[in-house]
């Protein structure tokens, strides 16, 4: 084999919480539900001599910087594998638009060398390197709906009855990560969301269920300051959606709809307000 192609697909958070940090890194534990959508980056990996990164559009900053650089990197270092990859990112997600786009590049990369170099290295190997990369990174190494614990490296699959339709918008809104953490740890202790309601509407194919246990507490910091973000979310309810969250640390919107052809009407209904909406729905469900 000398050449791979991999779908690095995104992801939404159903479920957000987060907790204390960790008094050895000032890591957060996280308590989440996540589920892969089929907006996806395609990666193409090329046997080569040395390591090298190509992003179409291109990115801003050096190649040392983004996952997939830094993914293959540590694959080679981690095995010892002696060639290089030419790694080819075809990009489709948006840029922190908290969908995870650089995240599931790094971790399609770990996943498509270690096929390509047959470095031979299991999904729970291929997790322990992932957590240096990002807390979102272990998620994508199995790529099935999950819990995610820990910062990031406790990966639970879940059952899901039945994929889900979503209308994704994404507002023109800034934001760092990390800033976003930092404001939160400055809010009055609030309530903690139920994780177990979300999991069991899941199992049981109760998209009403899914929708009213949607959580995410980082739209207390995100929502106040983005009117915007606000905006998508109760247009997206107004216009039928069962039920509407921003995902991640924002600044990207979804709306739960009961199917394929309810997506399409959301989707008409929500363009004016946001241009660069799509429908999607989740992949890599477990029955």
């Amino acid at each position: 084999m000398t050449e791979l192609h991999v779908p690095s697909y995104a992801k939404v958070n159903l479920f957000l919480d987060v907790g204390e940090k960790r008094p050895e890194d000032g890591y957060h534990y996280i308590r989440t539900v996540m589920m892969p959508i089929s907006l996806q980056d395609d990666i193409v990996l090329r046997e080569a001599h040395e390591i090298t990164v190509r992003f179409t559009p291109d990115l801003p900053g050096p190649p040392e910087t983004n996952l997939a650089y830094r993914a293959a990197h540590l694959l080679k270092d981690a095995t010892g594998y002696p060639g290089g990859a030419a790694i080819e990112v075809r990009k489709r997600i948006p840029v922190a638009g908290g969908l995870a786009g650089g995240s599931t590049n790094g971790a399609a990369v770990l996943t498509g060398l270690n096929r390509l170099w047959g470095t031979g290295l299991t999904d729970a190997q291929l997790i322990s390197l992932a957590i240096g990369l990002g807390s979102d990174v272990p998620f994508f190494v199995p790529g099935r709906p999950a819990r995610v614990e820990g910062i990031g490296e406790v990966v639970t699959p879940i059952r899901t009855k039945h994929p889900l339709w979503l209308v994704l918008a994404t507002p023109e809104v800034a934001k760092s990560t990390g800033n976003v953490f930092r404001l939160y740890d400055e809010l009055p202790a609030g309530e903690h969301p139920d994780l177990t309601a979300m999991e069991a509407a899941l199992g049981e194919g109760d998209l009403p269920g899914v929708a009213a246990s949607l959580a995410n507490v980082f739209e207390r910091v995100m929502l106040p300051l983005h009117p915007e973000i606000a905006g998508l979310k109760e247009g997206m309810l107004r216009a039928g959606a069962l039920g509407a969250l921003m995902s991640g640390a924002g600044p990207t919107v979804f709306g739960l709809v009961e199917g394929e052809e309810a997506g399409h009407r959301l989707l008409k209904a929500i363009r004016p307000l946001a241009p660069r909406a799509c429908l999607v729905h989740s992949v890599g469900s477990e029955a």
